[in-house]
């Protein structure tokens, strides 16, 4: 009888580990890399997003961090809830601001033929 229920006991304790790690893997899905980018940053290329990784952020501001890559860059957003602005120069006194959404949407890269002179990473979670 005891060695039924140390089974039950053991097989329970498998059961609880395997549902914890199946938690644990679930809230961390979204936390990953994207096109060689690691989660939390926001990338920069000197190309397409298969290119050269030019720069990388992590920190949230109140102010656009200056920067200046391109033309012809692109970024990726591998943050699960913040959103980012980029200030962008198209040329001829063209300034853009583009928005990256976090990356559990679809719209957390661009490309650009401008070149991005600052970036702005804000805790809100959308656009």
């Amino acid at each position: 009888m005891r060695n039924g229920l140390r089974k039950l006991a053991a097989t329970g304790a498998v059961g609880v580990s395997m549902l914890a790690m199946s938690l644990v893997g679930a809230t961390g899905a979204h936390a990953d890399s994207q096109d060689g980018c690691p989660y939390p940053y926001v990338c920069i290329y000197d190309g397409p997003s298969s290119s050269t990784i030019v720069a990388e952020f992590r920190d949230i501001t109140s102010y656009y961090q200056g920067t200046h890559h391109g033309p012809g860059f692109s970024a990726v957003n591998t943050r699960n809830q913040d959103t980012v602005w980029l200030r962008v120069d198209y040329g001829g006194g063209s300034v853009g601001y583009e928005c990256l959404s976090n990356a559990s949407h679809d719209q957390n890269s661009i490309g650009s033929l401008g070149t991005v002179t600052g970036i702005m990473i804000t805790s809100n979670t959308s656009c």
